[in-house]
């Protein structure tokens, strides 16, 4: 299974108002002083990766590697004085993708480098959520880039400068590190597996 490949439950997502509720149960069990304790108990889908241990740490440390590697990049965008750094157009989107930047930073940390099995809402929130916040970073990134070659067009200046260099370069390489992040965290393979331990904990009661 790739990333967005669930083939359980496809009508979950992201943004469910119910967010994960119904992936736990909550449990009564007496304790050695027979008091009854409640606890919530995980009962959904695991994630589990089909490949060799040693292959998925790569493509994770990459992903992760590339992930800072480009919020670095972006963040220096910012602090860059050229052309066109004066105008609105170009450093809106650019100010707009620091909130991806930033869940892009939070999905990468939180992928499972150690090889275990993740819940729905840690898949959720470690793969799904970097791949999504590494488009919309990159997305971000050409939308000033394209205003930029507008301002430019609107003026008529295409004179540039080795300032202009310092952010165009950084900018072209933004989204082609956005992508490279997208391709090893899609090209994991993943597998869902239904939650026995509950199950067999369940039927034994």
């Amino acid at each position: 299974m790739r990333l967005f490949d669930s083939t359980v439950d496809k009508s979950r997502s992201f943004s469910d108002l119910k967010k994960y509720i119904d992936d736990f149960q909550i449990v009564e069990e007496k304790d050695a002083s027979g008091k009854i304790r409640r606890s919530a108990v995980y009962t959904g889908i695991w994630f589990v990766s089909l490949e060799k241990p040693g292959k998925t740490r790569i493509k994770l440390w990459g992903s992760l590697a590339l992930a800072v590697a480009m919020a670095a990049v972006y963040g220096w965008m910012l602090t860059l004085t050229h052309t066109v750094s004066g105008q609105y157009p170009v450093i809106v989107p650019l100010l707009a993708g620091l909130f991806p930047c930033l869940y892009l930073l939070m999905g990468v940390f939180s992928l499972p480098y150690r090889g275990r099995p993740m819940r729905r809402d840690q898949y959720m929130h470690s793969f799904i959520r970097a791949s999504r916040s590494a488009v919309a970073v990159g997305v971000c990134d050409l939308i000033a880039m394209a205003a930029a070659l507008i301002c430019r067009a609107v003026t008529g200046d295409w004179i540039y400068l080795p300032e202009d260099w310092k952010f165009t370069i950084p900018g072209i390489a933004v989204p082609l590190m956005a992508l490279a992040v997208n391709f090893l965290l899609r090209s994991v393979d993943l597998t869902e597996k239904t939650n026995d331990a509950y199950e067999k904990k369940t039927i034994t009661r």
